[in-house]
């Protein structure tokens, strides 16, 4: 079933604003403009530049202007219109591919290759060789509209690619160019096309204002003469639609992007709501009601036609998936398309598949079904359709050997983002016949040692943990089974230091999506334990504060420049006793602040992120309402009384507050009193999260090894208030310079640095103040730890 030409439309926006649809077709024809339209996949880029062509194209052959009047929102003259050619980039790039080394260079270009595509496939006219090539140097009367710039799948061929295009248009500022892309190959490599091309994002569908229109057009064209069905399948399948996003929400705690974003997932829940009569509640039944229904051919040529593919549907489906399989295993470079002889060779593998090869690429060119073919070069119409075959296959035939044959098979592929979401729906796919095999899958996944590989522990450890939180019927078991799991490799110091930081960073967000185990949900998410989380540093006669003088020649080799003046300091600071709290304090801890005391937080953005990591935009005065808090419960809350932190401050032997910044220090440095971090004197981006870890954002906290005290994160993450004001040293402590007493004019001590932030800013003895109204530093957010002091110091 295809939906209205009407109803494919999709939301245009300019990179820095957003414009109406009508708005950014105009931007697109207006004279001089050369645009790139990037999107997900599916979300209407190709359809876009289609009907765009085909608006053109009619008034140009009617020679009346309204069809592109009505559609593109023109209003010009049929000859003032131009001509549009549209152009797959994938076929130039299989072409230059095809030319021999010594090809001559014209021959190599873009404009040669337009020409020739359109006057040896296109034009059956009687037009000279180079016709179309002058045409486009001349930049006069044509609207190029190249196609599918990530479907030229390897990236140097793509930056060639590139070039080419960009070649073409220099210098000929008449010319008018339309590049579409998927956003993630725009955004990576060498792809980007330069300044002059302006970029035009489109935008996920809007419920309210996109998909609820299509859903009721599409049903107005099932049903156009009963209003009381219509009505009723549209309610039904919006409604389902609400409730799979909703339940897709709850599993994954808020986190992600809508599952239906664009017009061909929109599409394909139509095809499953009319064959099935309701939408199924996991994402692989979904994939698969949906290929199954593709396959199934419900109109042909003739009726032999649709009675031979019809019978056919399944032994289809077993090719398709054959294929797949085959095609992932190339790896995301090469593994997105396969040339027809390539295809038929791969088919011939199987024994009962020869005879009906033909049968099934005349399938696939009739009805373009799950693959589309294109100019002799086949690829699925949606990777996610790739990626659920693979996962079919791996049940049903590598499967056939077991559990333990699929997972010899993916062991080295665990930590391979290409084959992410095959495992994910291999596990959905097995969930919706075999719940306990997929239950003891996801077991199996989690417990892998993969020969002590860090990286594919971890990564499959994520894979178990994320496929437990989609499959909503997997169990409470199950789901602490894959949080045991993480907590085990982030404890591991040996797997915690061998694995890439931003792989624990993702783990570790699972780990809060699942319950986080190192923390009590009954006891306002604090560290489990008798202390709570809280570390006893011991005094220590001969700390000194800072960067010594002795030192700072060395520090320059370390950082690249001269650290701060402030920072310089040779006299002795000794420090008492003290303790201080393993970890920040995290977003689960700041809410159950929040949700006790009705406290009115400035910025509600600073509970968004997942509750394991460290609670961020948070300002000095939020930050010592905390501590209060935490000072009262630990006296008052019966849930408390038997650990030993509230004894300790029943006693009124200490008092939660922040650290001052000789405390933070002393603690941050560990046994190494004079390294430039934690861990000693080598920079080392696996260490902590900073801006050369990968990561690219926060990360829950114990992702990073703990220093010599055990302490995590002290380095990077986010930034540290201490309750001590912004003074230079000599440092003393009794000079008024850790009174809490002060208004916005006393600007407080940050320490730590932040996930943004470089080795000059993310050590140990780098200090910084701001005014204890700000919440960021660096566009690095302020978080903060506690401490018990005692109680005559506080």
């Amino acid at each position: 079933m295809l939906l209205p030409l009407e109803a494919a439309y999709v939301p245009l926006s300019a990179k820095s604003m957003e414009q109406s649809e009508d708005t950014a077709l105009n931007q697109v024809l207006d004279l001089g403009r050369r645009l790139a339209i990037i999107g997900g996949p599916g979300c209407g880029k190709t359809t876009v530049l289609l009907h765009m062509a085909w608006a053109l194209a009619s008034s140009l052959l009617t020679g009346k202007a309204e069809p592109a009047h009505s559609r593109l929102g023109m209003a010009v003259k049929p000859s003032d219109l131009p001509l549009p050619v549209l152009v797959p980039l994938a076929s130039f790039a299989r072409y230059r591919r095809s030319l021999s080394p010594n090809a001559p260079a014209r021959e190599k270009t873009l404009a040669h290759f337009i020409s020739y595509h359109l006057i040896s496939k296109q034009a059956d006219f009687d037009l000279p060789a180079d016709f179309f090539v002058q045409l486009l140097y001349d930049g006069r009367d044509v609207l190029l509209l190249l196609d599918g710039l990530d479907e030229v799948a390897n990236e140097d061929e793509r930056a060639e690619v590139r070039q080419s295009v960009e070649d073409l248009v220099r210098g000929r500022e008449a010319a008018r160019v339309v590049v579409t892309c998927r956003t993630l190959a725009y955004r990576s490599g060498r792809t980007a096309l330069g300044a002059h091309f302006h970029e035009i994002v489109v935008q996920p569908l809007d419920f309210e204002c996109h998909i609820s229109p299509m859903v009721q057009q599409a049903y107005a064209c099932i049903y156009p003469h009963d209003a009381a069905l219509r009505a009723e399948r549209v309610r039904d399948l919006l409604t389902g639609i609400g409730q799979l996003e909703s339940d897709r929400r709850a599993r994954l705690s808020g986190g992600g992007r809508a599952l239906v974003d664009s017009p061909l997932m929109v599409r394909l829940l139509l095809i499953v709501h009319v064959n099935n009569r309701r939408l199924p509640d996991e994402r692989a039944e979904l994939f698969d009601k949906a290929i199954n229904a593709l396959l199934q051919v419900d109109y042909g040529h003739d009726e032999s036609d649709i009675r031979e593919l019809s019978t056919d549907w399944k032994l289809f489906r077993d090719m398709a998936q054959h294929v797949a399989f085959h095609m992932h295993q190339q790896g995301t470079d090469q593994g997105r398309e396969i040339d027809e002889s390539a295809l038929k060779l791969v088919l011939r593998q199987e024994p009962e598949y020869p005879p009906r090869i033909d049968d099934f690429l005349k399938h696939a060119r009739q009805r373009g079904s799950v693959l589309e073919e294109r100019e002799g070069v086949y690829r699925f119409i949606h990777l996610a359709f790739q990626e659920f075959l693979v996962a079919r296959y791996l049940r049903e035939v590598v499967g056939s050997g077991g559990r333990e044959a699929i997972l010899d098979f993916l062991n080295h592929r665990l930590d391979d983002p290409w084959w992410r979401e095959p495992v994910l729906l291999l596990v959905g796919y097995w969930a919706t016949n075999a719940a306990k095999a997929a239950r003891d899958l996801i077991g199996a996944l989690a417990r892998t040692r993969a020969g002590g590989e860090s990286d594919v522990q971890f990564s499959a450890a994520e894979l178990a943990a994320t496929a437990a939180l989609e499959w909503r019927e997997c169990g409470e078991t199950t789901g602490a089974e894959c949080a045991r799991r993480i907590v085990d490799l982030l404890t591991d110091v040996t797997a915690l230091r061998s694995a890439q930081p931003f792989v624990r960073a993702r783990a570790g967000d699972r780990l809060a999506q699942l319950g986080d185990p190192r923390f009590d949900p009954q006891r306002f998410s604090l560290p489990v334990g008798e202390m709570l989380g809280f570390v006893g540093i011991a005094a220590d006669a001969e700390f000194r504060i800072g960067t010594r003088t002795a030192d700072a020649r060395r520090l320059v080799r370390i950082i690249g420049e001269e650290g701060g003046d402030d920072e310089i300091n040779d006299a002795f600071t000794p420090t008492s006793v003290f303790h201080i709290a393993r970890y920040p304090v995290t977003v689960a801890q700041f809410r159950a602040f929040i949700e006790a005391t009705d406290y009115e937080l400035g910025n509600r953005d600073a509970l968004r992120d997942p509750d394991s990591r460290p609670v961020r935009w948070i300002s000095w005065y939020e930050a010592i309402a905390y501590c209060d808090w935490l000072n009262k419960i630990l006296a008052d809350s019966p849930l408390l009384e038997r650990s030993a932190v509230a004894q300790m401050v029943r006693q009124h032997r200490v008092r939660v507050t922040l650290p001052s910044e000789l405390e933070w220090e002393k603690a941050s440095r560990g046994a190494l009193s004079r390294a430039v971090f934690p861990w000693g004197d080598e920079a080392d981006s696996a260490r902590a999260n900073c801006s050369g870890s990968g990561i690219g954002d926060t990360s829950a906290v114990g992702c990073f090894s703990a220093n010599e005290f055990g302490l995590h994160d002290m380095i990077g993450n986010v930034w540290e208030w201490t309750r001590s004001r912004y003074r230079p040293y000599p440092y003393d402590a009794h000079d008024g310079r850790e009174e809490l007493q002060g208004g916005d004019d006393i600007w407080r001590v940050v320490r730590g640095g932040s996930w943004v932030d470089g080795r000059y800013h993310a050590r140990c003895a780098w200090r910084d103040g701001i005014r204890p109204h700000r919440r960021y530093l660096n566009d690095g957010g302020i978080g903060f730890r506690v401490v018990l002091r005692s109680g005559a110091a506080a």
